[in-house]
């Protein structure tokens, strides 16, 4: 009887130990590395994938780099650049027409987020990020035909000097030279600036200007496009030359975005594609 009583109680025990194990430990197998290898390329994916993007571009007119025909859309070098550049960067582009004064103020409030361009400065620094340099230029004086061989061999300060009034466009960097003379008190009056470049030809037929800094190519696409009533023809001074970048607000688009377009710079310039597109709009110049 003594053993019975033993038995019974030990198999009492070990019923009371079985249920102690939890149904989920018993039904759910461990999970393996196998099983969770899925979930984690499935996040590798989403993290390595860029996000898409949509920026609006500010432009002025400024042919060849960026101009609008009446009744189509803006094109140009810059246009077709950056174009190829958003494609390869996964951004969709906005083109909004203004000055360029007034585009720059837009950008440190991030109402416009990119600008095409434009030369790097500490002052620009402070609101904007800017791209690897993605194209040259320079900046040459434009006179009257038959005034030319008057104000060659001149320096600026010998021009300025004789009298010479000299056109800018407002809001652009022209290098250390003009910003020198700019603050220069004794010039003042000698200086006169508009909004758009276009004007200064203009101002050049009325006689309010005796030259006007531009683009070279720029001032060659003016003067095809219409019949001025005057023909005017470049001085043999380069006043400033040097690298464009896209300008970036620092308050609407992040530095990845950035890197992106500087990436796909990369990719234009090894691929050849780069070269075309200044081809298309250089030769023959």
């Amino acid at each position: 009887m003594r053993r019975l009583l033993v038995l019974l109680a030990l198999g009492l025990l070990l019923a009371a130990c079985q249920d102690t194990e939890s149904p989920s430990a018993r039904s759910e197998p461990e999970a393996t590395a196998a099983d969770t290898a899925p979930e984690i390329e499935q996040t590798a994916e989403a993290q390595a994938a860029p996000v898409p993007c949509r920026l609006v571009v500010g432009w002025d007119p400024w042919e060849p780099y960026h101009y609008q025909p009446v009744g189509d859309r803006v094109q140009g070098l810059d246009v077709d650049l950056i174009g190829a550049m958003a494609e390869r960067a996964d951004c969709d582009l906005e083109w909004e027409q203004g000055s360029w004064a007034s585009m720059l103020q837009l950008v440190r409030t991030g109402n416009i987020d990119l600008l095409p361009g434009a030369t790097r400065t500490p002052q620009r620094e402070e609101f904007a990020r800017f791209s690897q340099p993605y194209r040259t230029e320079s900046f040459r004086i434009h006179v009257r035909a038959e005034e030319s061989e008057q104000w060659s061999g001149m320096a600026l300060t010998e021009l300025l000097g004789n009298g010479f009034r000299l056109g800018l466009t407002r809001g652009y960097i022209y290098g250390s030279e003009v910003e020198a003379i700019l603050d220069d008190p004794r010039w003042q009056d000698q200086l006169v600036e508009v909004p758009v470049g276009e004007l200064n030809v203009l101002h050049l037929v009325d006689f309010r200007i005796d030259g006007f800094l531009e683009d070279p190519f720029v001032a060659a696409s003016i003067d095809h496009r219409r019949d001025w009533g005057i023909r005017f023809e470049t001085l043999p001074l380069d006043v400033y030359s040097g690298d464009v970048h896209l300008m970036f607000s620092r308050a609407s688009v992040d530095a990845g975005v950035v890197d992106r377009f500087d990436r796909a710079l990369s990719e234009l310039r090894e691929s050849g594609e780069h070269e075309r597109i200044l081809d298309r709009y250089t030769q023959g110049h």
